[in-house]
């Protein structure tokens, strides 16, 4: 695989290299970046072919711009707008590092939050399975995968826009990835810092419901730790007291109730268990523990079932 990487690298990128470049001062352009007009004039054609969706026109306008008048007023919003023109074209991780290549420059950044709304919306792809270009070289295929650099971009978001709506759903994103990877600690974290950062959001309340969804999973994954039920508990409750009269609090509740399932499941499988090594006693045991803890479970009907079974023997 590395070997056939390599190889279309050696065949690419001498068609890419000096080929078509001239000499400009010192250094080398793409001779289709010179300019034919002043850099007022062609700002302005790459503005008019952007906003009639000509991505191709606008970023050689703006091209020119970048490559060759980098102290122009014009030279910012160039490279801000190429990044838009790549985003388009689906070249996902170039329009990305234009993007931070816009931030890091100085002035007033007029176009500061739309910068993290195409940084999330890449993201967005990112997680949906879209790729990038191998190496990050433009002329590679987009083979290489993005679902890590979605996590740093949803990051780069809440660290820069505390407080604004868009970091609440880079939040709330991340949370999804992270629960997917069944990174549950980290994802509730995540969540809880949502609510914190958000009390009266309605992904607030979302993330509520995911929590107790959280829990849910992790109690299949670990059902002799019963701990989790109280944690679920607590959750419902902050919930109920920040979203009063929330339809979505059911939806938790149900979450805690298929908990209950599961350690009472556990407890009539160990009962069980015992039952068939002729210990009595024992399964009698895990039974009135399942009934106890858990009576409106599933679960806990048939261990009382079992129990009365086994009573009847006597």
């Amino acid at each position: 695989m590395k070997r056939s990487i390599l190889l279309i690298c050696f065949l690419i990128l001498p068609l890419s290299g000096f080929a078509g470049f001239i000499q400009v001062d010192g250094r080398w352009v793409d001779e289709k970046y010179i300019p034919d007009a002043s850099v007022q004039e062609h700002y302005d054609r790459g503005y008019q072919a952007l906003y009639q969706n000509d991505w191709e026109e606008a970023l050689l306008n703006f091209m020119v711009v970048t490559e060759n008048f980098p102290e122009s007023p014009f030279y910012g919003d160039s490279i801000f707008y190429s990044g838009i023109c790549h985003y388009f074209k689906a070249d996902l991780d170039v329009a990305n590092r234009l993007f931070d290549t816009y931030l890091s420059s100085s002035g007033k950044l007029k176009h500061f939050e739309k910068v993290f709304e195409f940084k999330y919306q890449i993201a967005d792809y990112y997680r949906q399975g879209m790729k990038k270009h191998l190496f990050g070289i433009s002329q590679l295929p987009r083979w290489a995968s993005g679902k890590g650099d979605s996590l740093l971009l949803l990051d780069e978001i809440i660290a820069a826009l505390p407080g604004k709506e868009l970091a609440a759903q880079a939040l709330y994103a991340k949370s999804e990835i992270l629960q997917k990877r069944r990174e549950y600690r980290e994802c509730i974290e995540c969540l809880q810092a949502l609510v914190r950062g958000f009390p009266k959001h309605t992904l607030a309340a979302e993330s509520y419901v995911k929590i107790s969804e959280i829990y849910h999973e992790k109690s299949v994954l670990e059902s002799q730790n019963p701990d989790l039920i109280s944690l679920a508990k607590v959750n419902i409750t902050k919930f109920g007291k920040s979203f009063p009269g929330d339809n979505r609090v059911e939806s938790a509740e149900d979450n805690l109730l298929a908990m209950q399932e599961v350690y009472a499941g556990s407890l009539y499988d160990s009962g069980r268990f015992y039952e068939r090594k002729k210990k009595p006693h024992a399964s009698e045991i895990y039974y009135q523990d399942a009934i106890q803890k858990y009576p409106d479970t599933r679960a806990a009907q048939k261990c009382q079932e079992r129990l009365n079974k086994t009573l009847a023997k006597r």
